[in-house]
């Protein structure tokens, strides 16, 4: 056998040993924990239901149709994290980073995103009902055609949001930032608006009928709705009955 040849059998066998030996480190440093780093880790499906990860951190890790359901990941960043399809039923996301993280098709039924900060993150195809937002940084979010039945978003900040089509039904909003999202054809029936933000906020469409506590003189485009003697909550136009329907 040629000497090179003989030579580069050696390699490949010390490769092989050192790949054997690097692989427990690898796995280890990808394991749940309070605290630890497992950014860019490839997550896929893994089930941390329940788990503990508080203050972890998860940048651009991929954690497509993961089992995060019950998880606490408090004060975890996971800027930019794969997240899509994921399970986050009643996960906890209190001031967690999740700036430009995807989000699509994920069940966040009950999640609670209190002070987290999720600017320019993608929504889209989400479950959000019954999620908290409260004091959240949304701006720039892609929320189009979601379903956020009873959602709460009181303080926070949707500036540039992409809300159209979504179902915000009973929304509680109070005092939230909405200066130039994109709110076309929204449901937000029945939404508590008490203090919101709605300069140049596109409303044209949106069904805010039994919402209460919002004024929006300075949006870009009103809702097909009509304002009660004050000005204050909305019923939408709705076209007469067709006799005989």
């Amino acid at each position: 056998m040629p000497q090179a040849v003989r030579g580069a059998q050696k390699v490949w066998r010390v490769l092989g040993i050192l790949s054997l030996l690097l692989a427990p480190d690898a796995a280890r440093a990808c394991a749940p924990a309070p605290g630890a780093d497992l950014s860019r880790c490839d997550l896929t499906g893994a089930n941390f239901e329940t788990k503990d990860l508080r203050g972890a951190k998860l940048d651009g890790a991929i954690l497509r149709k993961a089992n995060l359901k019950w998880a606490n990941l408090t004060g975890a960043s996971m800027k930019g994290a794969d997240l899509s399809g994921a399970d986050l039923f009643h996960a906890t996301f209190n001031r967690a980073d999740l700036s430009g993280a995807n989000l699509t098709e994920a069940n966040l039924f009950g999640a609670n995103l209190i002070g987290a900060k999720a600017a320019e993150a993608d929504f889209r195809k989400a479950f959000l009902k019954d999620v908290l937002f409260e004091d959240a940084d949304l701006n720039h979010a892609r929320f189009d055609g979601v379903y956020m039945l009873r959602v709460v978003i009181s303080g926070a900040k949707l500036a540039g949001a992409r809300l159209s089509g979504a179902n915000m039904v009973g929304a509680d909003a109070e005092n939230a930032d909405f200066t130039g999202a994109d709110m076309t054809n929204t449901n937000m029936r029945g939404a508590t608006l008490e203090g919101a933000r709605l300069d140049g906020a596109d409303l044209y469409g949106a069904d805010l009928s039994n919402a209460s506590g919002a004024d929006f003189s300075r949006a870009a485009r009103p809702p097909l709705a009509e304002a009660d003697s004050v000005g204050r909550s909305f019923d939408r136009m709705m076209p007469a009955p067709i006799p005989g329907k």
